[in-house]
């Protein structure tokens, strides 16, 4: 008999059940609309996935990956949550909805067009949502979710958190005092073994209502859009028992680090609480810094087992025979890496990529189980699921991840320093970065000369981007071609206006 431990471990890994997530939908059911859903977590890194890094414990998502396509180039719009999840939720560029940075969203009156749910909504689909938009508008409603449960955004006709378990949000609070402002000081980072109750976490209390409502609340004669976005696996690093059983301390890997002038200055200095990290983490011990690395990749495992029994669920009721499922995070986390960085607010691969996986029947045969080298956005989500919904649509700059899209390069852009704006244009291979003045930005028309700083980085040889290439003659003609690209770009569709 196994013991408790060995248990607990197999429940985390998912492993008490290797059934397909999903299976080949009968053909009456494959020729009507999909059940949509949308798994989404909070600053996971792109290469964090077991299917891509076996060190890291993530089998659902793996079981996904395997099952669908895995795009392992895919990058955000912006590494910040609010302009991100803008991008995403109304399928256009930060500049076209005009969020830029993580301050005030847009108000319902100031929408550009039907965010998703509500797209969805007026398809036909109900529409429920769990955890995390991050709207952060002072008059935002549930923007098209019928059934909606905020743990942290305030959303009239939202059920909260804060209302509905007031005694365990104190409780987490409680834990996370001494975590500061976004639970993102170096405290979080390193963070603890929670003591509280799983359904006391706001991630948690979001699974356990969307558990509820999948057993409860659906209407059968309607396709489920289902929206399911936890906060973890950013910090803290506050993880419930047993995830952190799955890791071993002593090999948790340290990043190596340049030095300061190697890599900066960059689009990206001054940045959000960069003095806080440094100081800190350039005087940590070898323990802080694996401790900080096995909980951030114990998160990764909790938020895993939490979408595991989230599909198990729908498996049991039959809402995976004809589905698309979506698994994104909304940008990455630099944990320390290029100087002591931490959380995002940079253009480097760390940040700006994002693990994207389309899986469900929905997915072509012949495509599942690929790794899929297409630069792929977070724009494209919109449209994937409004091609597969039925729903036409006009003037969104994405593509659909299950046509034959192949763009030329990945598109991120960084508008949090007071002065400038830098837009990143990424191929497999190479990475260009230019920081314009905001000013000439904001007329919605730039030209290479209004650039005040660019970066050339070689991703192949130089994967760390620690080796700026842009001034070295041998590299002229690759900058000369890709800032010809960025620059077409820039102003044929991110700086122009939504439609």
């Amino acid at each position: 008999m196994k013991d408790t431990k060995s248990l607990l471990v197999l429940s985390v890994l998912g492993l008490a059940s290797m059934a397909p997530l999903v299976r080949s939908a009968p053909p009456a059911a494959a020729a009507s609309r999909p059940n949509i859903i949308f798994l989404m977590d909070d600053e996971h890194r792109w290469d964090y996935l077991g299917r891509l890094d076996p060190t890291v414990k993530t089998p659902t998502l793996d079981r996904l990956a395997k099952e669908g396509i895995l795009f392992d180039q895919a990058v955000c719009q912006a590494p910040m949550c609010i302009p991100s999840r803008h991008s995403m939720m109304l399928g256009l560029y930060p500049h076209q909805i005009g969020i830029l940075s993580n301050g005030p969203g847009l108000n319902d009156s100031q929408l550009p067009c039907d965010p998703l749910p509500e797209l969805l909504r007026k398809a036909g689909y109900q529409t429920a949502g769990f955890g995390k938009t991050h709207w952060l508008a002072s008059q935002c409603s549930t923007r098209g979710f019928e059934i909606r449960y905020s743990s942290t955004d305030r959303e009239k006709g939202a059920i909260m958190m804060g209302k509905d378990n007031p005694d365990g949000l104190k409780r987490y609070d409680a834990e996370v005092k001494d975590y500061g402002d976004g639970e993102e000081f170096p405290a979080g980072y390193i963070g603890r073994t929670s003591a509280v109750p799983e359904e006391d976490h706001r991630d948690g209390w979001s699974l356990k209502h969307c558990l509820e409502f999948l057993d409860q609340g659906l209407d059968e004669k309607r396709p489920l859009f289902l929206y399911l976005s936890f906060l973890k696996p950013h910090a803290g690093a506050n993880v419930p028992p047993g995830y952190e059983d799955l890791y071993d301390l002593a090999s948790m890997p340290v990043p190596a680090q340049p030095t300061l002038a190697q890599v900066e200055p960059c689009h990206a200095t001054g940045n959000d609480r960069q003095d806080m990290y440094r100081e800190f983490w350039s005087n940590a011990t070898k323990q802080q810094w694996q401790q900080m690395v096995l909980r951030y990749r114990a998160n990764c495992s909790w938020i895993d087992n939490m979408f595991g029994r989230v599909m198990d669920k729908l498996r049991a009721k039959g809402l995976l025979e004809n589905c698309l499922i979506i698994y994104v995070s909304d940008h990455g986390e630099m944990l320390g890496e290029r100087y002591y960085r931490f959380n995002k607010y940079c253009l480097y691969d760390a940040s700006a990529r994002v693990p994207l996986i389309l899986s469900g029947t929905a997915v072509p045969a012949a495509k599942r189980g690929s790794l899929d080298h297409r630069m792929a956005e977070e724009v494209d989500i919109y449209p994937t699921i409004a091609a597969l919904a039925g729903i036409p649509l006009t003037g969104k700059p994405g593509e659909n991840l299950l046509d034959t899209s192949n763009r030329k390069a990945g598109f991120c852009e960084y508008s949090d320093r007071p002065q400038a704006v830098a837009f990143m244009w990424r191929t497999s291979t190479s990475k260009l970065i230019l920081s314009f003045p905001k000013g000439p930005v904001g007329q919605g028309h730039v030209e290479l000369t209004d650039a005040v700083a660019g970066e050339l980085y070689d991703l192949q040889a130089d994967p760390k981007e620690w080796h700026n290439l842009y001034a070295a003659p041998e590299a002229a003609a690759l900058r000369e071609s890709m800032c010809h690209e960025l620059l077409d770009h820039l102003n044929h569709v991110a700086l122009k206006p939504a439609k």
